[in-house]
Parts: structure tokens; sequence; C-alpha cells
């Protein structure tokens, strides 16, 4: 039994490490796959609008569930000294990124499109996030710190940050399916998440859930992620058919809003002294934005049209995080020269 176990486990370790190298790939595949299948199914995707929304809610919520459970919060008080790092992480969640989302979601021309970007920039972290630091060698402590507060902070603030753009080219946008989704993808996932720890860590012990299970949960997130992408490009089939400009226009939007993103805080990082492994917490933690969390709000409040930018930008997000990650030693250098 105890062989069967290993194999078992060397099998999920090994089908992770694929999936996660592989994954900007399968992402890409996932899309292409979802529009012809779109395009052919599109009188029964239109006819079938609430069970698209409430697909799209479950996947959404498989995707986070598995990582709130490695989301380590023990020993999070030493980090929350950090205070120049946590101000400009929530300079740049809350502040930036929506300001730059409030400008460029006006010329994508359908304000209910334009709201999904809106959506798509002002969730916190993706569950991915917590691994690109750990990739480039960063503070996972300040990174936790970062994915919680953002987190917590997110639930009161990004129905404002919606309200507000909403308001703004007379869209109205109904508060309470927002707030409910956060509930749903967010909130829920997280009181589960760390339950489910904390009976794991009482029962199995610590290195059961931050190494044995570990693979179980990557592969379990970004298999989620993959049939979530599925799903809402398959939504937007016709959508991006007949504009294709229009979503090659989003992902060149959001190229240019986290390349940005990640300069403007690098030569932040440099200009304050803050450290390579805290500054690339920082970095990641508030540019890479959990996609499903928008997805699910934007599909929620104003139906799944809405979910275009939370569609498209898991395509091009981790491509460029991944292109930050491999200039580790260039960053190394600027930020100690």
């Amino acid at each position: 039994m105890s062989n069967e176990k290993a194999t078992r486990k060397s099998t999920i370790s090994w089908l992770a490490e694929v999936t996660k190298k592989y994954l900007v790939l399968l992402s890409l595949f996932s899309t292409l796959l979802a529009i012809p299948v779109g395009f052919y199914f599109n009188k029964a995707i239109v006819s079938n609008k609430p069970l698209i929304s409430n697909t799209v809610l479950v996947l959404a919520f498989l995707t986070i569930f598995p990582s709130m459970i490695q989301l380590k919060t023990e020993g999070l008080l030493k980090s929350m000294k950090k205070v120049k790092e946590i101000f400009l992480s929530l300079l740049y969640v809350f502040i930036v990124s929506p300001l730059l989302a409030f400008l460029i979601a006006p010329t994508l021309g359908d304000p209910h499109i334009g709201v999904g970007y809106v959506a798509a920039n002002v969730v916190p972290a993706s569950s991915a996030s917590i691994g690109y630091v750990l990739i480039a060698g960063g503070s996972i402590e300040l990174a936790t710190v970062l994915a919680v507060l953002t987190l917590i902070l997110g639930i009161p603030l990004i129905p404002i940050l919606i309200g507000m753009y909403s308001s703004s080219v007379s869209i109205s946008v109904p508060m309470e399916p927002i707030v409910n989704s956060l509930v749903e993808v967010l909130v829920l996932p997280l009181i589960l998440g760390q339950l489910t720890r904390y009976i794991l860590l009482k029962t199995k012990g610590a290195p059961y859930v931050d190494k044995t299970i570990k693979p179980h949960l990557s592969l379990a997130t970004m298999l989620s992620m993959l049939v979530l992408i599925f799903v809402l490009v398959l939504n937007q089939a016709m959508t991006i058919i007949n504009k294709p400009m229009l979503a090659l226009l989003i992902i060149v939007y959001q190229s240019i809003v986290i390349v940005a993103l990640l300069l403007v805080s690098t030569l932040i990082s440099k200009a304050l002294k803050i450290s390579y492994e805290d500054h690339q917490a920082l970095a990641m933690i508030s540019v890479t934005k959990n996609q499903s969390v928008a997805a699910a709000m934007a599909t929620a409040a104003l139906g799944p049209q809405s979910a275009l930018a939370p569609a498209l930008i898991p395509i091009i997000q981790p491509v460029l995080a991944i292109a930050y990650l491999n200039a580790e030693s260039w960053i190394r250098k600027f930020l100690k020269s």
C-alpha cells in the first residue's frame, strides 16, 4: 500500500510540475479550443446564461479554495512590521491599478466590457502570486501578509471601486450580486480553506500540509483555472470572433499595465532601498490579479458578456510574470547597486 501511495504521490507531483511548466501554453490551448466550440454551440450557450453564470462561480471557488489551504496565516505579526512595503502594495493594488483601469476601460467601447476590465484590475492577488514569489526567491512571509491584507481590504473596497467607475459611465451595476460573489469566491474559500488547514495541521501535521499535499492542491488550482478559462472564452466566443481587434486590444492594454507597474515598482524599490526578497513579494502580489474573482463578479453583476477581460487576461498575465522572474539576476544587481 505504501508503494502505491508513493507512486500516486510521484505521479501527482509530476503532473503538477508538467502543468505548471506548460501552464501558459495550456491556457492558450484552452482559449483556442473554446472559440470554435463556443461558436458551434452558440445557441445552447445563449439559452443557458444562468447555468454559465453558476458554473463560473463554482469554478472560481474551486480555483481559489486550494490556495486558501496553502495560505499561511501563522506568524503574520512579524512581517506586519514592514510598514513601507505594505503601504506600497496597498497603493499599487487599490489606487494605481484602479486608476489605470479607469483610464483604459472607456476606450473599449462597450461599457459593460469596460466594467469587466475594471473588475479585472481591482481584485486582489491571484492564487499563483505566492508561487511566483517562491520561484523568484522572494519573501514568502511578506507575500503572505500582503495577500491576506489585500484580500481582507478588497472585500469592502472592490464594490466601491466598481461602483465609482460604473456610475461614471452611467451603467447601473447592482452591488448585491458583487458582494454575494465576493462572499462566495473569496470569503467562503478563505474560511473553509483555513478551517481545512487547521484540521489537517492538527491531524496530519505541518509537513503533510506544506509539502505532501502541496502538489495535489497546486494541480487542482491549475486544472480548475484552465477549465474556468475554457468556460469564460466559450461564452465570449462570438464576441471574440466578431470583434477580434477588441480582444487583442484588451491583451495589449493589460500587457502595458503589467509592464508599467513592474517597472514603477522596481524603480521605487530601488529608491527606497527595499531588498530584492521584499521587492519580489511586493511586485508579484501587487501586479498579478485573481481573474477568477473578477470573472465571478462581472458575471454575477452584469452577465457573462462582461467577463471578456477576465477571460483573456490569464493568457498574458503569467507570460509577463514569468518573463519578469527570468530577469532575476538583473533585478538583484539593479536593487543592490
